[in-house]
């Protein structure tokens, strides 16, 4: 469902990019409550040698690194949720991929130029299919994971590794929630 892509001019290595991917997921999973299958990162590195970006119609030479995101919206999710994630994004871009330490100083003072993260977007998604499956309605996540229960079940059935961890995630949600 939410999809987000993080394009970097900075190399970063392997461990990054999972630590990257892990923070993006447990953000948006805290937030929305979303399955964390249904999350999907992805690393677009941009080479500036190329020419490809250009900031207020100039050349950019120096750094490249944002996140882009499509996301559901609904009334139930306001700007301030939205600029709460994007806030926490940010705060992990920099613990992970910055000097690692949170300062009161505006990142573009306290950051080196190629590890600046320069924009955080959100769009919103109209219609989506994922693993074969249409979207449902954000808020309405609970009758549409019971709707497609049995089909998730199935799949997991025939090793469909990505439906076992749903599923699993499913029971240790509903495990918590009766405690």
């Amino acid at each position: 469902m939410p999809y987000y892509e993080v394009h970097h001019s900075l190399p970063l290595s392997d461990a990054q990019r999972q630590e990257l991917a892990q923070a993006i997921t447990t953000v948006h999973v805290t937030a929305f409550n979303t399955p964390s299958m249904f999350v999907i990162v992805r690393f677009v590195a941009e080479d500036l040698a190329q020419g490809n970006v250009f900031v207020a119609g100039v050349r950019e030479d120096k750094t490249s690194n944002s996140i882009i995101s499509y996301v559901r919206t609904s009334p139930a999710r306001t700007k301030a949720d939205f600029d709460k994630v994007a806030q926490e994004l940010e705060d992990a871009w920099y613990k992970i991929v910055g000097n690692g330490q949170k300062t009161s100083a505006h990142p573009y003072l306290s950051e080196k130029p190629e590890a600046r993260l320069h924009a955080i977007g959100m769009l919103p998604i109209v219609t989506a299919r994922e693993a074969g499956f249409g979207i449902p309605v954000a808020g309405e996540e609970s009758e549409w994971i019971q709707e497609h229960l049995p089909v998730f079940k199935e799949l997991a059935g025939h090793g469909e590794t990505s439906f076992v961890s749903l599923l699993a995630e499913l029971q240790s949600k509903s495990a918590k929630a009766d405690v």
